[in-house]
């Protein structure tokens, strides 16, 4: 329900103030990182973060004292964390991307199916037991899903020929200033 909410209430905001999905990212992520920081610095943790990230070894190797002997050496961890949050920013703005341009309700769609690929992989990779309820669940959501995308594509075919183009507005440009 969440996930709905916030994905309705970022659309609104970037049409409200026309704002590009990198823009709108960046900016919620500033304001995220600048109330998370100052928390942590309130409760301390902004000091045990960084002793972890300048020792070598994972948390369980530094509470025992075995940190010097292990493969995360303090640099593997600093690119992991650059890694996790550059590819975290790609993600978020393409989701806010399918927001923009197709609605909320469109990367609603993308977001639940995606989450159900990774379900799915997780079983096919990690030889998890699938039992009755899973295969069950799995019928009643890929039932909704097909339900759902149904109801969108008659909105929005109707949509599409009200307006006479095949493409979305944001996909309309003029080639005159090339020629």
């Amino acid at each position: 329900m969440c996930d709905g909410a916030i994905t309705n209430m970022s659309e609104s905001l970037m049409k409200k103030h026309n704002v590009g999905q990198d823009e709108y990212i960046f900016r919620l992520y500033s304001v995220a990182t600048l109330a998370i920081s100052i928390a942590a610095a309130y409760t301390g943790d902004i000091k045990e973060g960084v002793s972890f990230m300048l020792n070598p070894g994972s948390y369980e190797e530094i509470m025992v004292g075995t940190g010097a002997l292990s493969t995360w050496t303090s640099w593997k961890k600093i690119a992991i964390l650059i890694l996790f949050s550059t590819t975290g920013f790609l993600g978020s703005s393409c989701s806010a991307c399918i927001t923009r341009e197709y609605g909320a309700l469109t990367m609603s769609i993308t977001s639940t199916a995606r989450k159900a690929t990774t379900l799915f992989l997780s079983f096919a990779f990690f030889k998890n037991v699938c039992t009755w309820e899973h295969i069950l669940g799995i019928i009643i959501f890929i039932s909704s899903l097909v339900f759902k995308s149904l109801g969108k594509g008659q909105k929005s075919n109707k949509k599409w020929r009200k307006s006479k183009t095949s493409a979305p507005p944001s996909a309309n440009f003029e080639l005159t200033s090339f020629v």
